[in-house]
């Protein structure tokens, strides 16, 4: 566990002393009185406490079924949220911070438990009253986020790229309040075109800078099985990798943060450790 903390620091320390070398603009979400639409209309913002999904597919997920598919953030009374409420608390510190509204959600290889991970920090986000959270199942290969939740959607990011699917039929809200799902549905080979086509990019700028209080997180493939996130991570304002204890290896790491070298990247998840071996290790 001390080689990929000693890893951590280096990664951070070289992007450290990049950003000194190279002044950079941190992206400015300007506060607004009204919500622009796709129409050039605009319309008064809703108060978050007054949010209803009148157009979002909402499914009914009880907190037993999370627990069964180990989504726990939102279970309290159950210690294994305990270490997403810290996991929140860190990244939220570093998007507000820095202005930040988004979030890629990375791993070296897979079944690291990224996803996993990815879902259980966005319940745990969606529990401030002030936020809310946007989680985009950006795998279009091996697509997994509505399972966690136990559905299986009608449509996913792949029918609104390809087949002009309108997002208000994909959006689907799990049955907790202010989360608000983008799943995945079917496979393609064109997975690294697609989510560097400019149909993706529009996506990423009008779900960054339509509502002033949400944040979003990309679940995305494997950073060393293939290079879908390569080009996708500079339209993001920040990255977290995920490390599978006892699995990835140093050079795996190594790789894996040059990859994410220049992408804000804000710190590492320990997954699947003991609670012994990880107890004094939050990648921060």
């Amino acid at each position: 566990m001390d080689h990929i903390q000693k890893i951590v620091e280096q990664a951070r320390a070289r992007q450290k002393k990049s950003e000194q070398a190279v002044v950079r603009r941190k992206p400015v979400i300007e506060k607004k009185d009204a919500i622009v639409t796709s129409a050039n209309q605009t319309t008064a913002p809703v108060p978050l406490e007054t949010i209803k999904y009148d157009q979002t597919t909402t499914i009914i997920s009880s907190p037993d079924e999370l627990a069964e598919r180990r989504v726990v953030a939102g279970l309290k009374s159950d210690s294994r949220s305990t270490p997403f409420r810290m996991l929140r608390s860190q990244v939220l510190h570093q998007l507000r911070e820095n202005n930040w509204n988004s979030l890629a959600i990375n791993a070296a290889t897979q079944g690291a438990g990224k996803s996993l991970v990815a879902a259980n920090l966005a319940v745990s986000i969606s529990l401030e009253v002030n936020q809310t959270v946007l989680l985009v199942d950006l795998d279009l290969r091996r697509p997994s986020i509505h399972k966690y939740f136990g559905f299986e959607p009608e449509y996913g990011l792949l029918d609104y790229l390809v087949r002009d699917v309108p997002l208000t039929d994909i959006l689907v809200n799990p049955n907790i309040e202010r989360l608000v799902l983008l799943p995945g549905k079917g496979t393609t080979v064109e997975a690294s075109e697609l989510i560097s086509a400019p149909k993706m990019m529009q996506l990423v700028q009008e779900l960054k800078n339509r509502y002033e209080s949400r944040i979003v997180i990309y679940d995305l493939p494997p950073l060393l099985s293939v290079d879908d996130a390569w080009g996708f991570l500079p339209q993001v304002d920040s990255s977290l990798l995920v490390v599978e204890n006892g699995k990835n290896t140093e050079d795996e790491i190594q790789k894996a943060m040059h990859i994410l070298e220049g992408s804000n990247f804000i710190g590492a998840v320990l997954n699947k450790a003991s609670e012994e071996s990880s107890s004094n290790y939050y990648g921060y």
